[in-house]
């Protein structure tokens, strides 16, 4: 070949153009081998259809509809495996959707990719899953040799191989119960599948009866699912780790947790229009609590069952495998839910891994996730952010930001976020008064706590005296009736709560379970969600032994469960405020 040539030739092979190469290109370049020279002017199929060690590719070319396919005008190159290379038998009988995304789609690229000189290619198949292709002098594609090379056609390229390319599921396409019975998980995550026809990427057919059809369909898959946990678990150039539960482990931790997810069947008032003149409202009614019950318990069982590899600690799940210990800091899940190092080991004891091509899944038995840290968590509501919704009455507000350089050293105790929200009397006679609204509670059994902040909080001069204050509860009944509840003061029976001034306190309100759950519905909507009322119970007889100004760091909702197990072991650490 001469110098110029060999340049074109070059120029070709990087660009990886998808154009027809010209037959004075590949005359030069097979100057030497007439029987390729003459299989130029036949397409791909033609070439595959002639060529007798590939018969068993061509039928299931045919089978599959390929045949047509690859006799059209658009540019691809196949990587062809010869008679008895592989499983032809099971492969034909085998549905035609499989056998085309598994074996056809695995063998065939867009555009041309000769082997010529030094080739070490990252090449895309059909199907999205990403091939090696490389060699000098000899060639092999994902480690199987190549046989005959570069039999030129007239919309591409044939080589032949002496196998066939191992197909590797990605965790997306791992979700079927081909191998395991996941009949429950993959049931519901492929309810949501969408499939739409990309008429721009398929290869247009004949018109028949005034529509156009198609020879080869090329379709763009969605699930709104992806998104909703950040898990892009069909991309091919993702790595994730993916815990996947049988049928037994579903259903195990779906009973664990229904009882925490009860609706109530009622109607609701819902501002549609608040600038409409008599602010429009109409009726809502939740019309069926137990679907919405089991939609939710579903979406909370699959929610931090996904883990990016690249990120944090979650880099030591590439090399974990079956029966070892993970052994991290900790594991933080595509939802951003952090799981502390024993908690994230658990999650992987007696599961089994199983390599994918963009990551890996571990089919388990059982989700040995403890209650709080993914399906019933801690709820945290900061003082601070909740201006813009609470009610306030007699009152005025402002949040605070203290720094730990400007932290009375004699309070001890730290704020959440370094903030926290005042709640000042509208004048000198009046008692504040606020309501904070509860986002994301289930319907179980809370430990609830206010952490108050005392006066001197900045300045040590400042006196600082205790909060005195009436604390009641209002949340909805099964059937929406709203009700009230007072939190007491068992020390001394009265119904008046109040704080050590002494330092950052967190005050126990008491315990309470929550008949219905609100986690899933529109948190804004005050005439349903439920709600802690503070008041200054501070009458003028006391206003030199008590402080009328309530200083709220945050509103801790912890589940009863949780503090159970905090008391038997102080030092544990878990994530809070997920909700």
């Amino acid at each position: 070949m001469n110098k110029p040539m060999k340049m074109l030739g070059a120029a070709l092979f990087i660009l990886q153009s998808s154009l027809l190469v010209s037959c004075s290109d590949w005359d030069d370049h097979y100057d030497a081998n007439t029987s390729l020279q003459a299989s130029q002017q036949s397409s791909l199929w033609q070439n595959i259809h002639a060529t007798e060690d590939l018969s068993q590719f061509a039928s299931l070319l045919q089978q599959t509809g390929y045949d047509k396919v690859l006799d059209a005008s658009q540019t691809f190159t196949v990587w062809a495996p010869v008679n008895g290379t592989f499983d032809y038998t099971s492969l034909s009988a085998t549905d035609n959707d499989r056998l085309t995304r598994e074996f056809i789609q695995n063998h065939i690229a867009r555009n041309n990719y000769p082997a010529s000189g030094v080739v070490d290619l990252p090449v895309y198949m059909l199907n999205e899953k990403l091939m090696n292709f490389s060699g000098s002098g000899s060639f092999s594609i994902q480690d199987i040799p190549v046989g005959r090379a570069n039999i030129a056609s007239l919309n591409g390229t044939v080589h032949t191989l002496e196998g066939r390319i191992p197909f590797m599921q990605n965790i997306y396409e791992a979700l079927n119960t081909d191998d395991y019975a996941l009949d429950s998980i993959s049931d519901y995550f492929h309810s949501f599948d969408v499939k739409e026809l990309n008429i721009q990427k398929s290869v247009a057919g004949p018109t028949l009866n005034g529509e156009i059809t198609y020879l080869d369909s090329v379709f763009d898959e969605h699930n709104d699912l992806f998104q909703r946990y950040s898990s892009f678990i069909q991309r091919e150039d993702s790595n994730y780790t993916m815990i996947i539960p049988t049928n037994e482990a579903w259903i195990k931790a779906k009973r664990a947790i229904w009882d925490m997810y009860q609706y109530g069947s009622f109607s609701f008032a819902e501002t549609v229009d608040a600038t409409a003149k008599g602010n429009k409202v109409t009726k809502v009614t939740l019309r069926d609590a137990n679907q919405l019950r089991d939609s939710i318990v579903s979406m909370m069982l699959l929610r931090d069952l996904f883990y990016n590899n690249n990120i944090y600690d979650n880099k030591h799940l590439k090399q974990l495998q079956t029966g070892q210990t993970l052994r991290c800091d900790s594991l933080m899940s595509t939802t951003m839910a952090k799981v502390y190092s024993d908690d994230a080991a658990r999650l992987f004891e007696q599961g089994h891994r199983v390599d994918k091509s963009n990551g890996a899944v571990w089919v388990t038995d059982s989700l040995r996730m403890r209650t709080w840290t993914s399906w019933n968590p801690e709820i945290v509501i900061e003082g601070e952010l909740v201006t813009t919704q609470a009610a306030v009455f007699n009152g005025s507000l402002q949040s605070v930001n203290v720094s730990p350089a400007t932290q009375n050293p004699d309070i001890t105790g730290r704020l959440s976020n370094g903030r926290y929200l005042e709640v000042a009397p509208g004048s000198a006679s009046s008692n504040p008064e606020i309501d904070f609204y509860l986002p994301g509670v289930r319907s179980t059994t809370y430990n609830i706590y206010a952490v108050f902040v005392p006066a001197n909080i900045e300045n040590a001069s400042r006196p600082a005296q205790p909060n005195r204050m009436i604390v009641t509860m209002g949340y909805n009944g099964e059937k929406g009736d709203i009700q009230e509840v007072r939190f007491r003061n068992e020390a001394d029976n009265t119904n008046y709560l109040v704080s050590d001034p002494t330092k950052i306190d967190t005050l126990f309100l008491g315990e309470f379970t929550f008949p219905i759950a609100y986690y899933g519905l529109s948190n804004d909507k005050q005439s349903y969600a439920p709600y802690i009322r503070f008041r200054s119970g501070v009458s003028s007889s006391l206003i030199n032994d008590f402080d009328r100004t309530l200083r709220i760091d945050c509103l801790i909702l912890r589940p009863k469960e949780l503090d159970d197990f905090l008391k038997s072991n102080p030092g544990y650490k878990y994530d809070n405020g997920n909700y």
